[in-house]
């Protein structure tokens, strides 16, 4: 298995189906009106991290001259903005949110969870069929 396999396929189902558990976890102990769940923030933690190493190798596969897709610029574009940046932003608004207590922290990574995982599934769709 090649690194761009790995990348695309291993790590790259681990973030989507992480986020897809995050997502439905998170509902579930909303709708349960938990308070403490210590497992679940671990996991957040887990598939955060899973997101930040498929950044790293995407990178590498970058700088080796790899690319998404057909390897068009648009292509390019469009998996960073999926892969990248638009799961940075919702990461960073559902922290802050969470944190300030301005909404149930449970909803939000419920939400949160439902963005990424799809937005990590447009960006795997992308780099493996193009844009």
């Amino acid at each position: 298995m090649d690194f761009a396999s790995v990348h695309g396929y291993v790590i790259g189902f681990g973030v989507i189906g992480g986020w897809a558990i995050i997502a439905f976890w998170s509902l579930i102990l909303r709708l349960r009106k938990r308070d403490e769940a210590p497992v679940f923030w671990r996991a957040v933690s887990v598939v955060q991290v899973l997101l930040a190493v498929q950044v790293l190798v995407g990178g590498v596969l970058l700088v080796m001259g790899r690319r998404p897709g057909d390897g068009g610029g648009g292509t390019l574009l469009f998996h960073l903005s999926y892969a990248l940046f638009s799961p940075l932003v919702v990461l960073f608004f559902a922290h802050k949110w969470a944190r300030d207590h301005r909404y149930d922290p449970y909803t939000i990574f419920a939400v949160a969870g439902l963005v990424i995982f799809g937005l990590t599934f447009r960006a795997w769709q992308v780099g493996v069929f193009g844009a």
